[in-house]
């Protein structure tokens, strides 16, 4: 639907996104209108393309999609447009002056012959010129973010790259579409590319072939990868471009001489690498092959000190926990592994005793939130995640160039299956010679979501002192989670029988069927059976699209759960107060402020941090989330598409956490997702209860299926290299 009228009165606006609360004047109708608009004044004319929406408190509004500005053309609307403060140095009397003298000619005089102006009382020669330039200044940011929005970008994003290029805006844009994806969030290849083909840019043009091959190694990386083989990244920047190999291969060493990629030798492979995620998995291995060298290696005997823990704390270590400790102990690397129950906490409160003994500081952490939460509840010390604790001493984080050591001796890393190449660069760099670092992890769960196969490679390597628990050390007889989990990990079918404990298997065929009882559980008869509220109930996909996925599974509950309430409307998600939401990125400069038990002001907010939303503000479109750990977080238009509804999430995003209650749909899928170790994960997130919801087919199609998608990663590779070559190792930077 299209209106055409003047802008009588702006109610609001919020200059950082363009969202604006205007009345418009359509006919000698007053109609409201809200949305993304780009730098406009009280009387000036608009051309607006929306429907209108009944808004609960401020009744019927006029929903903005698109704006486009109109030149005014009365001298009425040429008196306003002017004298509306958007063009500084002229008010409604200097406005009133110039159209009494110019008449409709007013913007042109100002825009071409601002030297005219100055025959106005009070308008010197300077005071004109600065008219005038600030009048195009204007003028340039509508032109340039209608030619935006000729290309089919929105408005927001559009006022997004208005305000990073400013004047050159049309011209980068316009020679080459594809530096958004570098310089703009939320643009990314198939955008850009868009850009480019309506602009008629050619289908074999360099700057198009770069950046296919760019995008096809960030899809690889969001697959788990490192690195592509060159003949694979060949064909598939072919595919996507339709254009010939020969091509695409001619544009590979003009990357590797810009350094935006790296080619290196892999096992007889040329491996090509993004080189930010090239110098984070280097760095990795030179920053763990310095630390097994150079550890003060402790000829210590652990015996008494093991023995006496187990009396003090009334529990007796298996050989293999025993093993762990001395490992832990005398290497400057060390990897613990283990399923559930099988003691690995135990090991960990025996090491940090141990530990503090001897006097060697030590720090805990684990990749999320809630990980770090339940490691320092378990062993009664601080603990927290990797990114605050990198972030603590140094203020605000910046993982090029921080390099201040952690003061510690020793660090412990729990729930290490989740960390990717990234993140384990980042730590790295800030453990200084000597130090110890030991990783805690699952090796059977599903790997980091970030690129990276970092506990596989370590342990892969046979470099780190690995000991793996197989002994179920915590076996309380009436719960079958940790008893299934095994046997899920061991290829063979749950214990699904038991109607009376904390394992149970609900039949169901009809995905629909399923995805409805899959709501009934987690809203009412889970969090009546154990006594809980049901946001403690965690319901965990395999898959985001679908009947059973994320997505329709969220709108579900939230229907059921929070029904209503204040919300706010992002894209096609409804935000409520109460809702359970996900942070989904790394964002390290987003804002927290904590006021309990004491205040206290930071910066980053981290992918898998979760929360309740306790306020949403329709005007400024923001949303107040406080988090599960204490911290308020303020989510803008801007950031707020970092945040997703958590009612249910995917099972990778539910790795570091435990849950009083997990429930799992079982369907039909893809083999390469409906896989054992993703079940196994799962399972292993229940703290009280498990209820899987679906197929007994396709139950025991992902007990069989033992598909492990291969990841290219260049740790092992490099670690082995560095190690074996001491000169090599310290000449790397």
């Amino acid at each position: 639907m299209k209106l055409k009228g003047s802008i009588d009165e702006i109610r609001f606006r919020n200059d950082e996104n363009g969202y604006t609360i205007a009345v418009l004047d359509v006919e000698g109708e007053p109609i409201v209108a809200v949305g993304n608009f780009p730098p406009v004044s009280e009387g000036e004319e608009v051309e607006v393309f929306g429907e209108y929406v009944i808004h609960a408190k401020f009744g019927k509004q006029f929903k903005v999609s698109d704006i486009k500005p109109i030149t005014p053309q009365t001298a009425d609307g040429i008196v306003r447009f002017l004298g509306s403060g958007l063009i500084k140095g002229v008010g409604p009397k200097t406005a009133l002056a110039i159209v009494s003298t110019f008449g409709k000619d007013a913007l042109e005089v100002i825009e071409k012959f601002p030297n005219r102006l100055a025959t106005i009382r009070g308008i010197t020669p300077s005071r004109a010129v600065a008219i005038s330039e600030a009048y195009l200044q204007n003028k340039k940011a509508q032109d340039a973010i209608m030619y935006l929005q000729s290309q089919d970008i929105s408005l927001g994003t559009a006022l997004k790259i208005y305000k990073f290029y400013g004047d050159e805006t049309e011209k980068i844009v316009s020679q080459n579409p594809y530096k958004l994806i570098e310089d703009i969030d939320g643009i990314g290849f198939v955008t850009a590319d868009r850009i480019a083909l309506r602009q008629g840019l050619p289908t074999n043009s360099p700057f198009r072939i770069r950046a296919g091959l760019l995008h096809e190694l960030d899809q690889a990386g969001e697959n788990g990868n490192t690195y592509l083989p060159i003949d694979e990244l060949v064909p598939l920047t072919a595919q996507l471009l339709s254009c010939e190999q020969a091509s695409v291969e001619d544009e590979i060493d003009g990357l590797v001489i810009d350094g935006k990629i790296k080619s290196v030798d892999i096992d007889g492979t040329r491996a090509i690498f993004k080189r930010f995620i090239y110098q984070c998995e280097r760095g990795s291995a030179a920053g763990l092959a310095r630390l097994i060298l150079e550890s003060n290696r402790i000829g210590y005997d652990t015996k008494a000190d093991i023995e006496h823990f187990e009396r003090r704390n009334g529990v007796r270590l298996h050989e293999g926990q025993k093993q762990a400790v001395v490992a832990a102990i005398s290497n400057g690397v060390s990897v613990i592994t283990g399923g559930p129950g099988t003691g690995k906490t135990t090991v960990v409160k025996c090491i940090i005793e141990i530990c503090e003994k001897l006097k060697i500081s030590t720090m805990l952490m684990a990749p999320t939130g809630r990980a770090a939460k339940r490691l320092s509840e378990s062993t009664e010390r601080d603990a927290s995640t990797i990114h605050r604790a990198l972030i603590k001493d140094v203020g605000q984080f910046d993982y090029k160039t921080s390099q201040k050591p952690l003061n510690c001796d020793a660090v412990i890393v729990d729930e290490f299956s989740m960390v990717d190449v990234v993140l384990l660069n980042m730590l790295i760099r800030r453990l200084r010679s000597g130090t110890r670092l030991i990783l805690v992890g699952d090796k059977d769960q599903l790997p980091s979501v970030g690129a990276g196969n970092v506990l596989a490679d370590i342990i892969g390597s046979e470099l780190v002192p690995t000991v793996m628990l197989t002994h179920i050390y915590r076996q309380d007889e009436r719960s079958l989670i940790a008893q299934n989990a095994h046997a899920v990990n061991q290829g063979k079918m749950p214990d699904i029988s038991a109607k009376d404990k904390d394992f149970f298997f609900v039949k169901g065929r009809d995905a629909a069927m399923i995805a409805k009882t899959v709501v009934d559980m987690a809203a009412r008869r889970i969090p009546n059976y154990l006594g809980e509220s049901a946001q403690k109930i965690q319901v965990l996909c395999p898959v985001k699209n679908g009947f059973c996925g994320t997505i329709a599974l969220n709108k579900m509950l939230q229907e059921v759960i929070n029904p209503i309430g204040k919300q706010i409307t992002s894209g096609e998600v409804i935000f409520r107060v109460g809702d359970k939401v996900m942070h989904t990125a790394n964002n390290y400069q987003l804002e927290w402020v904590r006021k309990e038990p004491y205040y206290e002001k930071g910066e980053g907010v981290f992918n898998g941090d979760t929360g309740i939303i306790t306020d949403v503000n329709r005007a400024s479109g923001e949303i107040t989330v406080l988090l599960d750990d204490g911290r308020n977080v303020v989510y803008t238009s801007d950031t707020r598409g970092e945040l997703m509804p958590a009612y249910a999430i995917t099972v990778h995003k539910s790795q570091g956490s435990e849950y009083v209650g997990v429930i799992i749909p079982i369907t039909g899928g893809s083999p390469m997702i409906m896989t054992r170790n993703l079940l196994y994960t799962a399972i292993t997130r229940a703290k009280k209860f498990v209820a899987l919801v679906g197929d007994e087919y396709y139950l025991k199609r992902m007990v069989d299926n033992n598909y492990i998608a291969k990841r290219y990663s260049g740790l092992k590779t490099f670690l082995i290299e560095l190690y074996n070559d001491n000169n090599l190792l310290y000449g790397e930077i």
